[in-house]
C-alpha cells in the first residue's frame, strides 16, 4: 500500500513539476506561433496581392489612355461638334481592335448618344450625370446591352490640346468584364497554399472575380460580410492619387483580406481575399512537430525523474553507464540496456527505455525519409558535436562539402552566394544566434548547373534550458521561378510597352534621384517631340506610327547607353533624355543636332517605304535653370514648344522669356 501511495505521490509530483509546465509552455508557444504565422500569411497575402494590383493598374491605365487618345482625335471633335457621323469609321475600327471594349460611344453634353460602334445611337446615355462623369465607373446594369459592365469616360473639348473652346461631350468606352477579358485574366487564379484569390470591389459593393468565379457579381450576390466592409475599405484607402499608398488589412466574417487603391481610379479598390481559417490550420500543422518534441521531452523528463528516485544506487550507476555509452556514439545509438530477468521495476524501466530508444531510432529514420522525399531542403547544425547535417536533395542540387563547415565560416551556404548575399546571410545568422529565435530571408545560391537559383531560407535556433544554443535547423525552398516572375513584373511596370524606354513616373523618379546626388555637377534634359506625327499616323496607319515610335526610341537610346544617362517616353510622340556625363552635358546642343539629323535620315518600313522623321527638341539645364525636377522637365518642354512655333525641326535652349510669353499650356496637364 505504501509503495502504491509513494508511486502515486511521485506521479503527482512529476505531473505538477515536470510535465505540466512543459505542456503550458507548449500551449503558450502554440498560440504565439499561430499569431506569428497569421501575420506571416497576411504579409504574404498583401505582397502577392499588391503585385497582382500592378497588372490591374496597367490595364486600367490602358483604358484611360485609349479614351484620352480618342477624345483628341480630330474626327471625334468634329463629330461631337456637328453630329455629322465623321467619327463612325474610326470608332468602329477602334472597338474592333480592342477585345475588352464592347462598345465605344460619343455622347453630347446633354447625355444624347451621337455615335455607337454597336449602333445604339438613339436615346440617352443610360448612366449620364450632368454634374460630371467619372473617369472609371463602378459596375452598372445596362438595359440596352442586357448585361452588367463598367465604363471609362473622357471629356471632348473643341480645342483638346489645351481644353479650351468649350466642352462638346464625352468619349465613353463600355468595358465588359467577361472571363476572357484582359482585366478578368489579370484577376483570375489562386495563390498561396491558402487558395487566396484576387478581386475588385466598387463603391456600391459590386465585385469582379468574387470567389475566383471569373465573372462580375452585383452586391446582392456577394458575401454579406465582405459587402459590409465596403465603406470601411473605401474610407481607409482614400489617397487614390498616390500609387505608393500603403495597403490595409482586415477581417470580414470568415475572410481575411488585404486591399489598396488603383491610382486615378476612385470607384474601385483591389482586394486580396483568403479564408482566415486556413491561416490557423497552417499554423497548427506547422506547430505539430513542436508538440511531438514537447511530448517526447515530457516523457523523457518523467523517465529520468523516475530513475533518479530508483530503488538502489548500483542499478542507477549501471543505467548511467549505459546511457553514457549511448550518448558517446555519433548519430542514433545501437546500445541498449542488458535486461536479465525483466521483473524488477528497474529492469522494467530499462526495458521501456530500450523501447523508447527503438522508437527514437524509428523516428530518426522517419525524419530522414521525410527529408529525402520532401521538396524542401534541410540542414541542421549541432553546437555540441560541431557537426552539420544536410539532406540528400540539398547535396544533389548544390555543390556542398560539410567537412569543416559551420553556419557562416565561408564553407557552407555562404560559399555559394554572391558577395552581397553572403554578407547579408552572415548578418542574419549572427542575429539569429544573438536573439536565439527564428528568421526567414531570400538569397541566391549557385547550383551545380552553374545557374544562380533563388531560395527562401527559414531557420530557427533551439536552446537548452539555460538559453544556450543546441541546434540551428534550417529549411530551404526553391522559389526561383516565382522570384524571377516577380522581378519581371516589377521591371515591366517601369517601362513603356511600345518603346521599351522608361515610362513617365519611372523617368521622373530616376531624374529626381540624379538631381539629389549630383553635387556640383551639371545635368541636362532634352524634351523631344516628333513633328507632324499625326500626319504619319493618318497617312501610313497606326502600325507605321508604332514603328516610328520604336525608331525614335532606338535612336535616342543610343545617345545615353553606357553613359549613365536616362531615356524615357512620356506618351504619344513625346520623349525625354537626361544627361549626367559632363562631356555630353557640355556638348548637348551638338547631340541635339545629331539626333535631328539621324532621325531625318529615316528608316525603311517592311514594305520598303522610306520615312524621314522630323523632331523638335527643347533643352534645359540644372542648376542653371532650376533644381526642381518638375520645373526642369517643364522648361525643356517649353523650349521645345518654342521650336514648334518657329518652324519646327530644330532645337532651342530654354530662356526665361519662353515662359513669360504666357502662350504655352502643357497639353498633358490633365
Amino acid at each position: 500500500m505504501r509503495q502504491s501511495t509513494l508511486k502515486l505521490a511521485l506521479i503527482g509530483i512529476l505531473l505538477i513539476f515536470a510535465i505540466a509546465p512543459v505542456l503550458i509552455l507548449g500551449a503558450v508557444g502554440t498560440f504565439s506561433i499561430i499569431g506569428y504565422s497569421n501575420d506571416v500569411r497576411m504579409n504574404e497575402l498583401t505582397t502577392v496581392s499588391a503585385t497582382k494590383a500592378g497588372a490591374v493598374e496597367t490595364i486600367m491605365s490602358g483604358y484611360i489612355s485609349d479614351a484620352t487618345a480618342l477624345s483628341k482625335m480630330d474626327v471625334v471633335v468634329q463629330n461631337a461638334q456637328s453630329n455629322d457621323g465623321a467619327a463612325k469609321d474610326a470608332i468602329n475600327s477602334f472597338t474592333e481592335n480592342k477585345a475588352d471594349i464592347y462598345d465605344t460611344l460619343i455622347v453630347d453634353t446633354n447625355g444624347n448618344v451621337l455615335i455607337s460602334s454597336k449602333n445604339v445611337e438613339q436615346g440617352s446615355f443610360e448612366h449620364f450625370n450632368a454634374d460630371g462623369m467619372p473617369v472609371v465607373s463602378g459596375l452598372v446594369s445596362w438595359e440596352k446591352y442586357g448585361f452588367d459592365a463598367m465604363y471609362v469616360c473622357r471629356e471632348v473639348y473643341a480645342n483638346p490640346d489645351n481644353k479650351t473652346g468649350g466642352k462638346l461631350g464625352y468619349i465613353c468606352l463600355i468595358i465588359s468584364p467577361e472571363s476572357d477579358s484582359m482585366l478578368m485574366k489579370a484577376l483570375s487564379g489562386t495563390y498561396l497554399e491558402t487558395n487566396a484569390y484576387f478581386a475588385l470591389m466598387d463603391n456600391d459593393g459590386n465585385m469582379l472575380n468574387y470567389d475566383n468565379s471569373g465573372s462580375a457579381k452585383k452586391s446582392g450576390e456577394v458575401d454579406a460580410a465582405l459587402t459590409g466592409e465596403k465603406d470601411s475599405i473605401f474610407e481607409r484607402t482614400q489617397n487614390v492619387a498616390d500609387g505608393n499608398a500603403q495597403s490595409i488589412t482586415g477581417k470580414a466574417g470568415k475572410y481575411a483580406y488585404s486591399c489598396g487603391v488603383i491610382p486615378n481610379v476612385t470607384n474601385w479598390r483591389w482586394v486580396g481575399i483568403a479564408d482566415s481559417s486556413t491561416f490557423t490550420a497552417f499554423a497548427l500543422k506547422t506547430n505539430m512537430m513542436g508538440w511531438i518534441a514537447i511530448v517526447v521531452m515530457a516523457v523523457l523528463a518523467a523517465v529520468i525523474a523516475f530513475i533518479v528516485i530508483g530503488r538502489f544506487i548500483g542499478g542507477m550507476q549501471s543505467m548511467l553507464k549505459t546511457m553514457s555509452n549511448i550518448n558517446a556514439e555519433e548519430g542514433l545509438s545501437s546500445v541498449r540496456f542488458n535486461i536479465k530477468k525483466g521483473k524488477s521495476e528497474l529492469e522494467m524501466i530499462q526495458a521501456s527505455f530500450n523501447d523508447f530508444l527503438d522508437e527514437v531510432y524509428i523516428n530518426g529514420e522517419r525524419y530522414r525519409t521525410i527529408s529525402e522525399l520532401s521538396d524542401n531542403m534541410l540542414f541542421e547544425w549541432d553546437f555540441h558535436k560541431e557537426t552539420m547535417y544536410v539532406s540528400d536533395n540539398t547535396l544533389t542540387k548544390f555543390d556542398l562539402n560539410t567537412e569543416g563547415a559551420t553556419l557562416s565560416n565561408g564553407k557552407f551556404l555562404d560559399s555559394l552566394m554572391p558577395t552581397e548575399d553572403a554578407e547579408k546571410y552572415k548578418r542574419d545568422i549572427n542575429t539569429l544566434l544573438k536573439n536565439k529565435s527564428g528568421y526567414s530571408a531570400e538569397y541566391q545560391l549557385k547550383a551545380k548547373s552553374g545557374a544562380n537559383v533563388w531560395v527562401s531560407l527559414r531557420a530557427t535556433c533551439i536552446t537548452d534550458r539555460l538559453g544556450d544554443p543546441l541546434r540551428v535547423i534550417g529549411v530551404m525552398t526553391d522559389i526561383d521561378n516565382e522570384k524571377k516572375m516577380e522581378l519581371q513584373l516589377s521591371e515591366r511596370a517601369s517601362y513603356d510597352f511600345l518603346s521599351q524606354l522608361y515610362n513617365r513616373s519611372t523617368f521622373i523618379g530616376l531624374l529626381s534621384s540624379e538631381l539629389d546626388r549630383r553635387g556640383p555637377k551639371k545635368i541636362g534634359v532634352m524634351f523631344i517631340d516628333v513633328d507632324d506625327f499625326k500626319f504619319i499616323n493618318d497617312r501610313y496607319g497606326h502600325t507605321v506610327g508604332d514603328e516610328v515610335i520604336r525608331f525614335v526610341a532606338d535612336t535616342i537610346r543610343k545617345k545615353v547607353d553606357d553613359k549613365g544617362g536616362i531615356a524615357g517616353r512620356f506618351g504619344g510622340d513625346e520623349f525625354v533624355l537626361c544627361y549626367i556625363d559632363q562631356a555630353d552635358v557640355a556638348n548637348l546642343e551638338q547631340i541635339a543636332m545629331d539626333i535631328i539629323d539621324e532621325l531625318y535620315l529615316g528608316y525603311t518600313t517592311a514594305e520598303g517605304m522610306l520615312i524621314n522623321v522630323r523632331a523638335s527638341i527643347g533643352i534645359a539645364y540644372c542648376p542653371e535653370h532650376t533644381e526642381d525636377v518638375n520645373e526642369l522637365i517643364s522648361f525643356a518642354d517649353t523650349a521645345m514648344y518654342y521650336v514648334k512655333k518657329n518652324g519646327k525641326t530644330n532645337y532651342h535652349v530654354y530662356v526665361p522669356e519662353d515662359s513669360s510669353s504666357g502662350e504655352y499650356i502643357d497639353p498633358e496637364g490633365y
